[in-house]
């Protein structure tokens, strides 16, 4: 059986599979991103399997066992495919649950002919998956073409498509190549070192693709991405005003950076508006440092249990659009802290 060094092949197994694991945690919101994690388990499995009983000696039942998690991947991947092609999305968990009934019927059939004997079995099936295989791989191709067509495509998502269009045109023609092999007479589990490397070389590639979701997805968990950072940024002043008016919390939770930051401007501004009556004197401030202390003993005069004094005007300047206000609440956030140790100071001093 041609393979790679054991070290080498560890490295990659070891990459897959941290790959494969981290997305099935943070990246599986939609069906695309669950068919590429069960495709990726599937395939992973399959060539740890294939890999593992082959050593042992036993290259036909290692055939079978890899031809039987090779065909669910590719039952994962086609649904895939047709997905990124433009199918129809309504219907598409209908389509994969058919797809999976195909390739776990693929399964038994190679399964029964493992135990049974009927090794020539195995072949026949495995041809047949080649079908799907290549299938998704022109259906990747046509996809990407289509995209990377597209006016005004930005550098990073032509990137992308790029690779993912030679991901699809390599797989479609290897496993076309691999038919034709096949049927001169070459085994379906000896494809020859420059294959061998040819395929992992790919999987490696795009394992890399599909990784970069995941490395997103760790940032923006982390609150190291760009929204995640102003998120921090502002959170201090955050947690100050909701704590003073809880009632501006909204009921569902975030989810992903962005959306996290949306909704902490959304309830500091409503938050501002409700501590409004506590600082009548916060409108004519223009300075922002002025603000600042304005709403801090705002915040106190509300938790003191003070009455709210009737207020007319805005609690923050005419903004253009919402990136002028998150500036602006950036600069609040800045401030705040000093804001606070000023006004901490005031009452203590008073205290004495």
């Amino acid at each position: 059986m041609n393979s790679l060094p054991v070290a080498t092949m560890v490295v990659i197994f070891g990459f897959v599979a941290a790959i494969t694991i981290g997305r099935w945690f943070l990246v599986a919101e939609t069906l695309s991103d669950r068919l590429i994690n069960r495709a990726l388990a599937w395939d992973l499995v399959g060539l740890l399997v294939f890999v593992c009983v082959g050593r042992f000696g036993f290259a036909e039942v290692a055939f079978g066992l890899f031809t039987i998690f090779g065909a669910l991947a590719v039952a994962n991947v086609f649904g895939f495919a047709r997905l990124l092609d433009g199918a129809d999305a309504r219907t598409a968990a209908r389509r994969q649950r058919a797809y999976d009934r195909i390739a776990v019927a693929a399964g038994c059939v190679v399964l029964v002919g493992i135990l049974t004997g009927h090794a020539d079995w195995v072949p026949m099936v495995w041809s047949l998956t080649t079908v799907p295989a290549a299938g998704s791989g022109l259906l990747i191709t046509r996809a990407c073409v289509r995209e990377l067509r597209t006016a005004g495509i930005a550098a990073r998502e032509r990137l992308t498509f790029g690779t993912l269009l030679f991901v699809g045109g390599y797989a479609a023609v290897a496993t076309l190549v691999s038919v034709v092999r096949t049927a001169n007479g070459t085994r379906p589990d000896e494809p020859g070192l420059l294959w061998v490397i040819g395929a992992y070389a790919t999987l490696v590639l795009l394992t890399g693709l599909i990784g970069i979701p995941l490395w997103n997805a760790v940032l923006a968990r982390a609150e190291l991405d760009r929204a995640g950072r102003r998120c921090r940024r502002l959170r201090p002043l955050w947690r100050a005003l909701t704590d003073a008016v809880p009632e501006v919390v909204l009921a569902r939770p975030s989810s992903g950076s962005a959306s996290r930051l949306y909704r902490m401007t959304v309830e500091i501004r409503d938050a501002l508006v409700r501590l409004r009556p506590y600082a009548p004197d916060a409108d004519a401030h223009t300075d922002i440092r002025e603000y600042a202390r304005s709403i801090a003993h705002a915040v106190q005069a509300k938790a003191a249990g003070e009455s709210p004094a009737i207020s007319s005007g805005r609690t923050t300047p005419a903004l253009r659009d919402r990136t002028d206000e998150l500036r602006y609440l950036l600069d609040l956030a800045a401030e705040w802290p000093k804001a606070r140790a000023q006004m901490r100071a005031g009452l203590e001093s008073s205290a004495r």
